[in-house]
C-alpha cells in the first residue's frame, strides 16, 4: 500500500490566509460585509467589525480562575513528590484556600 501524505503542504498562517480569500475572490464568492452601527438589542448574534475593549474590567480585582490554595510562589520552590512543603492554611497563614472568582489574597501570587 502506498503511504499516504496526511499533511501535504505545510505553510504559514497568512500564506493560507491569502490563498482561501485568492480563490474565494476567483470564484466570485468572496464579498465582505461593510461595517454598519446597530444598536444594542440589535446586535445579538452578529459579528463585530473591529475589537471591542471594555472600559472598566469585569470583575475589577485579581480573581481566582479555579478552585484552589493561593500561596507565595517562594514558600513551594523548593518543593516536591518526595519532599512536600507544609503550609498554614488560614486567613493569616501561608496558604488561602479561594472558590473559582474569589478576589486573590494579597500574599499569593501563585
Amino acid at each position: 500500500m502506498p503511504k499516504r501524505k496526511i499533511y501535504l503542504e505545510d505553510i504559514p498562517l497568512d500564506e493560507a490566509w491569502a490563498r482561501l480569500i485568492g480563490a474565494l475572490q476567483a470564484a466570485d464568492l468572496w464579498q465582505p460585509f461593510p461595517g454598519e452601527a446597530v444598536s444594542l438589542p440589535n446586535a445579538l448574534g452578529r459579528i463585530t467589525a473591529e475589537p471591542v475593549w471594555a472600559k472598566l474590567s469585569a470583575p475589577h480585582y485579581h480573581a481566582s480562575a479555579m478552585d484552589g490554595h493561593a500561596v507565595r510562589a517562594r514558600d513551594t520552590a523548593t518543593a516536591s513528590d518526595s519532599t512536600p512543603v507544609r503550609l498554614a492554611l488560614g486567613d493569616e497563614g501561608e496558604a488561602k484556600y479561594v472558590d473559582t472568582g474569589d478576589p486573590i489574597p494579597a500574599l499569593a501570587d501563585a
